[in-house]
């Protein structure tokens, strides 16, 4: 099987294409969580758990038939920004307006710290997760069977 590799992009053919769907599948039917590798020694070497799930959302890119894989840059626009933290442009900017997600101009454009953005993407989500289960506790104390 040829997998070429040009200025960091790796090429690869149908059939590992299809070894990659197989295995997501497979993995899917065990409920896998972690990826080991074998050492040289026959050694097992755990692989810790974010580097896993990142390696199985490339599998499972790839099993689909594409799969992007690139280093988030130090800064990013509004729009990548905006994707990242999941609402749309005109709300992110309402964010940078008020505060709340610092930011720089570069001439005209809006540049926004990489740590900053995902640091906003960790508290929406926490929020979300909080709220979540401060509606689940009103469920049990009220009860909608009741």
């Amino acid at each position: 099987m040829t997998v070429v590799l040009t200025n960091g992009t790796v090429f690869v053919e149908e059939g590992l294409r299809e070894q990659a769907a197989e295995l997501v599948v497979r993995a899917q039917d065990r409920d896998a969580r972690a990826f080991s590798i074998a050492a040289g020694d026959g050694e097992p070497v755990s692989v810790p758990p974010d580097v896993s799930s990142f390696l199985m959302q490339v599998l499972r890119g790839l099993a689909r038939g594409h799969v992007a894989v690139s280093a988030l840059p130090e800064e990013l626009t509004t729009t990548v920004a905006a994707e990242l933290v999941g609402v749309s442009r005109p709300t992110l900017m309402k964010l940078v307006r008020s505060g709340e997600l610092p930011s720089r101009q570069v001439g005209t454009h809006t540049r926004l710290r990489t740590g900053d953005v995902l640091a906003l993407r960790k508290r929406r989500a926490h929020d979300r997760r909080a709220a979540l289960e401060a509606l689940s506790a009103l469920d049990e104390e009220f009860g909608a069977d009741r």
